[in-house]
C-alpha cells in the first residue's frame, strides 16, 4: 500500500515537472516569435525610408520630351541625379547614423549653364 502511495505521488511530481519544461519551452518559443517578429516590423520600417522628392516617370517619355524644352530636360535630370545622391546619402544616414555620414556632402554640385 506504502508502495503504491510513494509510486503515485512519484508519477505526479514527475509529470508535473514534466509539464513545467513543456510550458516553459512554449513560452520561451512564443517570446523568440515575437522578438523575430517586432525585429521583422522594424526592419520593414528602415526599408521604408521616407523621401522628400518622388517623381512619378510619365507612361510615354517622347510626348514628355516633346512639351519640355532641351534645357529643361537639362535641368530636371541634373535635379534628378543630385536628389538621388542626396537620397543616398540621407538613406545611409539614417540606417547608420553618425557625424561623418552627418555631415558628408553628395559630392554633386548644382549648377546652371
Amino acid at each position: 500500500m506504502l508502495g503504491i502511495l510513494i509510486g503515485g505521488l512519484f508519477t505526479f511530481a514527475f509529470g508535473g515537472m514534466l509539464l513545467i519544461v513543456v510550458l516553459g519551452a512554449r513560452r520561451v518559443e512564443d517570446e523568440l516569435k515575437e522578438r523575430a517578429k517586432e525585429v521583422h516590423d522594424i526592419c520593414a520600417d528602415a526599408a521604408r525610408i521616407p523621401r522628400f522628392f518622388l517623381a512619378n516617370q510619365p507612361a510615354d517619355h517622347a510626348v514628355a520630351s516633346h512639351e519640355l524644352a532641351r534645357s529643361d530636360e537639362a535641368l530636371i535630370g541634373q535635379l534628378q541625379q543630385y536628389l538621388e545622391a542626396e537620397q543616398h546619402f540621407a538613406d545611409e544616414f539614417v540606417l547608420q547614423p553618425s557625424i561623418e555620414s552627418l555631415y558628408r556632402e553628395s559630392g554633386r554640385r548644382l549648377t546652371v549653364h
